[in-house]
């Protein structure tokens, strides 16, 4: 169902204002095949896939009050992977596409600019996407209703803006939180960011997940969280506590389908200054932090969102006063709350056959001066990737997140773009 166009939904309202070269609040999921990647049949897939996801084939316009979406009429453009991690999106070039999907040997990247979707909407495209281009190769495969192509029913429903689906006013916002420490560093030159890749058994996570009563998520963000204490926390004194951002995919406490932004979060209970903590400490804390996780939280956070658009000053502002205030306030408090984001996409599902072409799926975070270390994750065929990207020449934090991870047992293998700089 193709409309002319789309208003932007509750969350991505901000990420055309602050945009910028440095910061281009876009992340990448990938896919790793078992055979280098045909270009032109690539380009194909795609075009396929637009169809199912007609919200993604759209440009972005300035309004009077707010940007919109219209729809695309060109043509997707396929290039080779830029080894500068998050630097293919742009929100007015390559054909007006605001993703951007490149390829490297085995390898396809779908970079996603944050206004039109989040982690789970991209996932979905790029499964679709992979899905067309084997087709395409000449491979037989049954769709078994876990992608979303040209046979399985579009619902109207997927292109919904759930954050308004569900405001109700009546709701209170949740109190202001606390400023979160920040870490600093030396900056890689030129905009590099650095990638680290942990990548492991799935299944032997999981099961050392169970030994601590507790998910895949819940363990590895006690990880990151206990090698954020150990780096810079253990013996010194700090002003500002600790604080583990986690994405949560609202879809499943709301029964929403929508395939647009519909993201919400919690982040990590626990006091980390002055404390001598133990791992079994920390693992405390994510584990009273994601039992906390429910609807009645998320409401009152999505209500605090929808309220500032709904307020009658901020609808009259002109689009260009009202993007001078929002850059001014996501530079002022934008990332203040939060120390790093980790956000686990969790299992890949796709058909039976399409495993024999496939070895891997990874999810990156993309990052900034305000934000300037994320971590992401994602499983495929018992292959976990904890993807850690990063501005920072310092490695200490990374290094102590695997150490940790071999200490308790879980074998891992490393990948990295990193530059041997000092």
């Amino acid at each position: 169902m193709i409309y002319d166009w789309y208003s932007l939904d509750n969350a991505a309202k901000i990420f055309p204002a602050v945009y910028k070269h440095s910061d281009t609040n876009s992340y990448r999921v990938s896919v790793l095949l078992t055979e280098d990647v045909n270009p032109e049949i690539l380009l194909l897939a795609v075009e396929d896939a637009l169809k199912r996801f007609p919200f993604l084939c759209v440009k972005i316009k300035k309004g009077l009050f707010w940007y919109y979406l219209e729809h695309n009429y060109n043509k997707p453009i396929i290039e080779e992977e830029d080894p500068f991690l998050f630097n293919s999106v742009r929100m007015h070039s390559k054909a007006g596409f605001m993703f951007s999907v490149t390829y490297f040997g085995k390898r396809i990247n779908l970079e996603m600019f944050h206004a039109l979707t989040d982690g789970t909407g991209a996932s979905e495209f790029l499964k679709t996407i992979v899905y067309y281009y084997l087709i395409h190769k000449g491979y037989k495969i049954e769709n078994d209703g876990s992608v979303q192509t040209d046979e399985v029913e579009m619902l109207s429903a997927e292109s919904f803006d759930d954050f308004n689906e569900n405001y109700d006013a009546s709701i209170k916002k949740p109190e202001k939180e606390e400023k979160a420490y920040q870490i600093k560093g030396k900056y890689y030159k030129d905009n590099w960011i650095g990638l680290v890749q942990l990548i492991t058994s799935a299944d032997e996570l999981k099961n050392i997940s169970h030994k601590y009563n507790t998910t895949i998520t819940g363990f590895v963000s006690a990880v990151i969280l206990y090698a954020l204490y150990l780096t810079y926390f253990k013996g010194k004194k700090q002003k500002n506590n600790l604080s583990l951002f986690f994405p949560v995919n609202a879809r499943r406490f709301f029964n929403s389908h929508s395939l647009r932004n519909f993201m919400l979060y919690i982040r990590t209970t626990g006091e980390f200054r002055d404390k001598d903590l133990s791992f079994d400490d920390v693992i405390a804390y994510t584990k009273d932090t994601l039992n906390s996780l429910n609807r009645d939280v998320l409401i009152r956070q999505l209500v605090s969102n929808v309220n500032v658009e709904k307020h009658m000053y901020v609808k009259l502002l002109p689009l260009f006063i009202k993007n001078i205030a929002m850059r001014i306030a996501y530079k002022m408090c934008g990332q203040d709350s939060t120390t790093i984001s980790f956000s686990n996409l969790g299992l890949i599902k796709l058909p039976e056959e399409m495993k024999n072409y496939i070895e891997r799926f990874e999810f990156m975070i993309g990052v900034s001066n305000l934000s300037p270390v994320n971590i992401g994750a994602v499983s495929y065929n018992n292959t976990f990737v904890l993807s850690y990207a990063t501005r920072f020449i310092d490695r200490r934090l990374i290094r102590t997140i695997a150490a940790t991870m071999a200490e308790l047992g879980v074998k891992v293998t490393v990948e990295t773009n990193d530059l041997e700089v000092e």
